[in-house]
């Protein structure tokens, strides 16, 4: 009887805000017996070609991936993009106006931070890869090292999380301009960790992805570490009325004591036939 084969479609790398080079991730991620998986940093794709060539060397299947932010009322609205071609002019294009709004944001909340009385070098983003995307991770491991918090949790607690004394919100596209830099791009569009979302009812949430199916949208993430079993039972449910396909994932960022029981990161096991299906999406 064959193995069962088990995917993971939502994995950061030091290309973002996460802690493993997208090289070392393939490589855990094939001690997992992980048979494909998807690199989804936030909006750069600068991890995926060391993440190929991995890839290539021990034999899983990298699906080339982005997570994109979005503007939203409430709670945290990303969309996933899976099977994007990184050369893309227009994905080029629009990455490097998003980074452009991020580097106004970050010199924004060191501005606050100044105010406060807390000094960052004027060259503190030098210390990061220019391949990196550069954000409030990024300002929160700089105030660890300047000693002014204990860790990460209290940096943005005490200053760059939402309301928090240094938060400056952030400008970034509508979900349906979001969809449309992945469907541009050739790739697939798919609503990230819906738990995050802060949605009022299942009214409200099937509202919504009606609307972004509306807008080009084609997947949602079932399973997903934020979620409880009946919230995944939930997404199962509103993905076969709304006509979206199923993806699912760790968000690993850090892998460091985070890998779960079983198969998979953080206890997450999401099925091959999962990405069978978005495949076929691409025929579409």
């Amino acid at each position: 009887m064959a193995r069962p084969r088990y995917i993971d479609l939502h994995l950061h790398t030091t290309a973002s805000d996460g802690l493993c080079r997208p090289g070392d991730l393939i490589r855990l991620a094939a001690e997992r017996r992980l048979s494909a998986v998807s690199i989804t940093d936030h909006d750069t794709v600068g991890g995926l070609a060391e993440a190929a060539e991995a890839a290539s060397r021990v034999g899983v299947e990298l699906v080339p991936g982005i997570e994109l932010g979005t503007s939203h009322s409430r709670g945290t609205l990303h969309i996933l993009g899976y099977f994007i071609d990184p050369e893309s002019p227009s994905l080029r294009r629009s990455l490097e106006e998003v980074h452009g709004w991020r580097q106004e944001r970050n010199q924004a909340i060191v501005k606050r931070l100044a105010e406060l009385g807390i000094m960052l070098s004027p060259n503190w983003a030098s210390r990061f890869s220019a391949e990196q995307t550069v954000g409030r991770p990024h300002l929160a491991e700089e105030l660890v090292r300047l000693r002014v918090v204990n860790g990460p949790q209290q940096a943005f607690t005490r200053f760059l999380g939402r309301g928090a004394a240094a938060y400056v919100r952030r400008r970034t596209w509508t979900p349906e301009q979001a969809i449309r830099v992945i469907r541009d791009a050739g790739g697939v569009a798919s609503l990230a960790h819906p738990a995050l979302l802060e949605y009022g009812s299942r009214l409200e949430l099937a509202t919504l992805l009606h609307r972004l199916r509306t807008a080009g949208l084609q997947a949602i993430e079932v399973h997903h570490p934020a979620h409880t079993t009946p919230q995944s039972r939930l997404y199962v449910e509103l993905a076969a009325k709304v006509g979206l396909a199923m993806t699912g994932g760790s968000d690993l960022h850090d892998p460091r004591g985070h890998y779960g029981q079983g198969v998979g990161f953080c206890g997450v096991r999401v099925p091959h036939v999962f990405l069978d299906h978005l495949q076929r999406l691409l025929l579409r």
